[in-house]
């Protein structure tokens, strides 16, 4: 699965730690290094100044601590746009969640081809076109994303080679196949596993480094009015419910593979606007 821990970071507080074992006073807990690589932990999205500073004041210091803090700056100047991206979506600090409009321009044909080894079917359910537009925007749904431009920054190294094109908000992370795994359900994630699934079919040899074997990919959306619907202990009355559901699994071979299904409920109201939205991973396995 994704990495808890950046590589590139474990290898900064391994330098720091060994020094520290033999003096731990003052000077050594404001020494530039160690206030870089603190940056790094508690503060990634501004961590680049003390790094910086470091790397100029320093520049005969360890040659492990130079090649970690040099490698981090360049990971952070790579995703630096990305993470600029996602500061600037919109969303109400009050709401749980946001509507990324390019997603509900997002087409998912419908499909259903359940020949081995790459299966693929993706069904949406709804009446009329006003409800087709309520279905468009539930999935564009995601959760707000205050949080997730620190996460690019403290996870850069995983980022850089993973930025959307064209940049999307976050909907999942890179796992052990290097393909990524969604965390939501969204337009933009079905999208990813449907060309995806074209790709393997065309070749198995992906560009991640891993072959496909087999592929599983069920998208399951559907759209209904409800006079009362209840989540939980959430009540609401006269309201639409967007209930999709992704399943996506994927095997290259042996014990490598991964698969998870996820779901997203979104309740609308009369007016087509997103009153609450209910996310949960249904099932994940690893082999």
């Amino acid at each position: 699965m994704r990495s808890l821990v950046l590589a590139v970071f474990a290898f900064c507080l391994l330098a720091t730690f060994i020094p520290a074992l033999a003096q731990e006073n003052s000077a050594t807990r404001i020494d530039p290094y160690n206030v870089c690589v603190t940056a790094m932990e508690k503060t990634p999205q501004e961590a680049v100044v003390p790094c910086k500073r470091y790397l100029a004041q320093n520049p005969h210091d360890s040659p492990d601590r130079i090649e970690c803090v040099t490698k981090w700056v360049a990971n952070y100047e790579k995703v630096l746009p990305y993470a600029k991206f996602l500061q600037s979506l919109p969303g109400d600090p009050k709401a749980a969640w946001f509507v990324f409009e390019p997603d509900q321009k997002i087409e998912l044909p419908e499909t259903d081809e359940n020949d081995a080894p790459f299966k693929m079917q993706i069904a949406r359910k709804y009446s009329g076109s006003y409800e087709e537009e309520m279905l468009r925007k539930a999935e564009a749904v995601y959760p707000r994303a205050s949080r997730s431009a620190a996460d690019v920054f403290r996870s850069s190294e995983d980022w850089v080679d993973h930025i959307p094109k064209p940049m999307t908000p976050i909907w999942g992370g890179t796992g052990n196949d290097n393909i990524q795994e969604a965390e939501v359900v969204t337009a933009s994630a079905v999208r990813y596993y449907y060309d995806l699934t074209n790709t393997a079919r065309e070749n198995p040899k992906l560009a991640t480094g891993f072959t496909a074997r087999h592929t599983t990919l069920k998208y399951d959306a559907s759209i209904k009015y409800f006079g009362n619907y209840s989540h939980n202990t959430e009540k609401f009355d006269d309201v639409y419910l967007a209930d999709l559901t992704l399943v996506w699994g994927f095997n290259c071979g042996g014990l490598c593979g991964v698969g998870f299904t996820l779901n997203k409920i979104v309740v609308l109201d009369r007016s087509g606007n997103v009153i609450a939205m209910f996310s949960e991973l249904k099932d994940s396995w690893v082999s």
